[in-house]
């Protein structure tokens, strides 16, 4: 079942963080060089890679933003790390409502948004364009 389809058989108020949530984001650890995150955001085509431990916890978020100031800084991509670069992650769980979902993207200015199940294990990503993806279909 599709996302869209899943989300039009609730209403706007029982629209949560897994209706929303892209469930196979590309993920990285942090032994990982910017180069190779920087590749995978191109290839994915992404805004961020979620950077997680061994338990697939997210510790961190590596957006393009981090990748520019790097290489504005000089720094060589093949040498640097992660750690180097990311900023702590804000994460919701998976049933987050959409409320909550818009306070934390809109107060934040967050552009991606790691989602975690009960476990803490990274389970999805919800970005701006995909709020506004779902909240279109109820105000056709």
């Amino acid at each position: 079942m599709g996302k869209e389809h899943k989300i039009r058989k609730k209403s706007l108020r029982e629209v949560t963080a897994d209706d929303l949530m892209q469930t196979h984001p590309v993920t990285y650890h942090q032994n990982a060089t910017g180069f190779e995150i920087a590749t995978a955001l191109i290839k994915a085509h992404a805004g961020a890679i979620t950077i997680v431990n061994e338990e697939k916890k997210p510790i961190g978020i590596v957006t393009e933003y981090d990748l520019l100031r790097a290489i504005q800084e000089g720094k060589d991509l093949k040498k640097v790390l992660p750690t180097e670069l990311m900023t702590e992650p804000v994460v919701v769980s998976e049933k987050t409502s959409l409320a909550e979902v818009l306070d934390t993207l809109v107060t934040g200015h967050l552009i991606h948004l790691p989602v975690v199940d009960h476990e803490e294990r990274l389970i999805g990503l919800i970005e701006r364009h995909d709020v506004l993806a779902a909240y279109l279909p109820f105000k056709k």
